[in-house]
């Protein structure tokens, strides 16, 4: 019996490291706070080295994620808080929608960061 499940969207997104580090640094905590939850910054200032990079991979993932469910609804948008990236016991990263509309879809995510880039997409499943 076939699967009921669909793909209904997907996502790419990403972000340059200078140009991200920039926006910090203009926007500083207030900016931060209005992208990420407590839990994704706390994540991120644990890597002392690479926090910045943690950050842009996580804001790349959430754009990544907030593209393919605008494919489903795209007159509601997401907001970026609306969308946490979390990571499993093995570190690999899954998200948490915090959108009562949205909580039946799926989505998938990966994401990825070398020294000056950070690329993410999301499949968004329901």
């Amino acid at each position: 019996m076939p699967s009921r499940r669909r793909t209904i969207g997907c996502g790419v997104d990403v972000v340059e490291l200078a140009r991200f580090r920039q926006a910090v640094t203009r926007g500083g905590q207030a900016f931060l706070h209005r992208i990420f939850t407590s839990d994704e910054e706390r994540y991120a200032a644990a890597r002392k080295r690479t926090t910045m990079l943690h950050l842009a991979g996580r804001f790349a993932a959430k754009e990544a994620v907030i593209k393919a469910v605008a494919q489903v609804d795209p007159k509601r948008l997401l907001a970026m808080k609306q969308v946490e990236i979390r990571n499993d016991r093995m570190g690999r990263p899954h998200v948490v929608l915090h959108d009562k509309r949205r909580s039946r879809l799926n989505i998938h995510v990966s994401l990825s960061h070398v020294n000056s880039v950070a690329v993410a997409s999301a499949i968004a499943i329901r």
